[in-house]
């Protein structure tokens, strides 16, 4: 296994929609990705954490391109390419994979109970991003059982803070567990209406831990503005095709 070494990370190439050719492979780990896509941000997040050297190629998920499928079969992002045409993709399973191949900067607890448990954490997040998901795309759907399962999966998780008593819920530095919840939070953090905010007297712990997270290097890179973040999610209030390239187009 060649020995990973990080570069300078281009994360927001132009995003290729139908009718754009396949970049040539040119032997690097490739993530077939989505800029502002909260699964795709999950292996990011490992790739980084990890110290990996990489390259992404972002695609338009409204117009996709032909050739897609050929290197994710479902036809979603995240999908990583490890080698020409061998691709693994689901935003877990890729980073389980990393995690695997890529020894250093372990994710993934040894223990098999502490690592059952993470993933359990990991699962619980469902109804935050039920939450996240109805907020964005279809407000009106959000009900009362809505509200109040994403507040007793948050409760859940400060739980979870609690009990560990470290600074996050890997330990020390963030892990698997941290990295994989974290897309929900920061979109969370962005939503402005006081019914749709996290309640930070009532998840002061869980507050202050989202506070590190933000501060993370791994995490840090990839942050997206919170008006390029509210922009992007107005956009599927309007019509089918939001700016996938929001970012790019702030940067330049």
């Amino acid at each position: 296994m060649a020995k990973p070494v990080a570069g300078k990370i281009n994360f927001n190439t132009k995003h290729l929609k139908r009718g754009d050719p396949l970049p040539p492979y040119n032997g690097k780990l490739r993530i077939y990705s989505m800029r502002l896509c909260p699964f795709a941000q999950r292996t990011i997040l490992a790739l980084n954490a990890k110290n990996i050297d990489f390259e992404v190629v972002n695609i338009s998920l409204a117009d996709k391109p032909e050739w897609l499928t050929s290197k994710s079969p479902f036809g979603t992002v995240p999908s990583i390419e490890i080698k020409e045409d061998v691709c693994i993709y689901g935003s877990l399973i890729a980073v389980e994979y990393l995690d695997e191949v890529y020894p250093q900067r372990p994710l993934l607890p040894k223990d098999p109970v502490r690592k059952a448990m993470d993933k359990i954490i990991v699962e619980a997040v469902g109804p935050i991003i039920t939450f996240v998901l109805k907020t964005v795309k279809a407000p009106d759907t959000i009900t009362e059982e809505t509200v109040s399962a994403f507040h007793k999966a948050l409760e859940f998780i400060q739980e979870q803070l609690k009990e560990r008593g470290s600074p996050y819920l890997a330990g020390d530095e963030p892990g698997y567990v941290d990295y994989m919840n974290w897309p929900w939070f920061e979109r969370l953090l962005v939503f402005k209406e006081e019914d749709r905010k996290i309640d930070t007297e009532r998840f002061k712990l869980l507050t202050a831990y989202l506070e590190k997270m933000k501060k993370d290097p791994a995490v840090v890179p990839y942050l997206v503005p919170d008006n390029v973040m509210n922009t992007f999610h107005e956009a599927f209030k309007t019509g089918p095709h939001p700016n996938y390239d929001l970012l790019d187009l702030q940067l330049k």
